[in-house]
């Protein structure tokens, strides 16, 4: 994360609070408020968006709320700026003007993950906080031009007021499933479609061994070259190579070296595999934080093991794995929004309790449209010059 040296200042209730970027030395204070806000998740901490900043190499925009008698972070925001077209061929074949065009995102699109701003819950002038920093963000992101809208996705229905009195608009929903882990295992068991849990026996019952990796340095490249590889070949299979899906499901390999490197030593990722007869038939990357296990990336081979519901088992063990570890609920990580899609059917066959997560989008309609014209004007005059020295 940057630091830089420009800052909004605000009096409120006579004590002075800044909204400035953040810092190396704010990771404790930063972690403290995901901690102690009603919204923090996994995906507001620190560490996660160090994974991003790096493993991804994305623009950190990430911003801190400061009690300046206090000297201490009472609001964090999490921020980042990205490609517009990153995902499409102009970005491939025309950088330079693609490149002209960014967003500003909360979370980072890539991955499943939530964003939004987080303040202590102790704090009673949320709503002064939360101005603060989508007007320090908003004024960057008018200075800056080629931004040309933010998009955020807010974990907590706490942020919908505060979202849309700032300018923002609702224009959609994303869905994921929470699985309660805090009960009998019979118990959950039972919650689960009937197929699915004879599927879980009798992949119990054929010898498929199920670990967690005791050597992730190795291993997560083990993981990268089998199993990401795999994901990405399907991915190209199932959509023809097309350019926009393919290039969305590419995750690199620096992001992985991340994970090892900063979450894994910290127990906020783990790896597991599933093993038959000698054969790793599957591997799973779940992420950690307060009570809730986030799915994170799971592949399973395909062709003779089909039969073996690896996928099931790696879920099952995650549960009881979890469950011992004195975690209360699994998330899956995203539903398919067509519900007759094999990915919804399957996590919705563990019978997680569907959550909405709301879409929010603000748009710079008029710097879009202004800085598109500058662009394009510049970038044909130079075509226009370059043809004439060819006469």
């Amino acid at each position: 994360m940057i630091s830089t040296d420009v800052e909004i200042k605000v009096e409120s209730g006579g004590v002075y609070i800044i909204c400035r970027r953040v810092k190396i030395e704010d990771k404790e204070q930063w972690n403290n408020v995901v901690k102690e806000s009603l919204n923090g998740t996994f995906y507001h901490t620190w560490e996660w968006n160090d994974v991003i900043e790096k493993g991804l190499n994305s623009e950190s925009l990430s911003v801190a709320v400061e009690d300046e008698e206090e000297h201490k972070l009472i609001g964090i925001f999490p921020f980042f700026i990205r490609n517009l077209f990153e995902d499409y061929r102009i970005n491939k074949y025309f950088p330079t003007i693609s490149n002209n065009f960014q967003i500003g995102c909360s979370p980072h699109h890539k991955l499943y993950s939530f964003g939004g701003p987080c303040v202590l819950s102790s704090v009673t002038n949320c709503e002064e906080i939360y101005k603060l920093i989508f007007d320090s963000i908003d004024s960057y992101s008018k200075d800056k031009k080629n931004i040309t809208g933010h998009l955020i996705y807010p974990y907590h229905n706490c942020l919908d007021s505060a979202l849309i009195q700032n300018g923002y608009t609702k224009t959609g929903i994303k869905k994921t499933a929470i699985i309660n882990i805090d009960k009998n295992l019979t118990e959950i068991c039972k919650g689960f479609k009937k197929q699915f849990s004879r599927d879980i026996k009798k992949a119990s019952k054929k010898g498929i061994i199920i670990y967690e990796s005791q050597n992730y340095e190795e291993d997560i490249d083990l993981y990268y070259n089998q199993f990401q590889k795999l994901l990405i070949d399907r991915v190209i299979e199932r959509t023809g190579n097309c350019y926009g899906r393919v290039s969305y499901a590419l995750v690199p390999y620096s992001y992985f070296e991340k994970l090892r490197d900063i979450l894994f030593p910290k127990k906020m990722a783990r790896l597991f595999f599933a093993e038959y007869n000698g054969v790793k038939v599957g591997a799973l990357i779940n992420f950690y934080y307060k009570d809730t296990i986030y799915l994170g990336h799971t592949t399973v081979l395909r062709g003779k093991y089909n039969g073996l519901n690896v996928s099931k088992l790696l879920m099952w063990h995650i549960i009881v794995d979890g469950k011992k570890n004195g975690f209360k609920n699994l998330d899956v990580s995203g539903l398919h929004p067509n519900e007759s899609h094999g990915q919804y059917q399957f996590k919705m066959g563990f019978k997680g309790q569907v959550k909405e997560i709301g879409v929010y989008k603000k748009s710079y309609r008029y710097n879009e449209i202004k800085h598109a014209k500058a662009i394009i004007y510049k970038h044909a005059k130079a075509t226009i010059i370059e043809l004439r020295k060819l006469q």
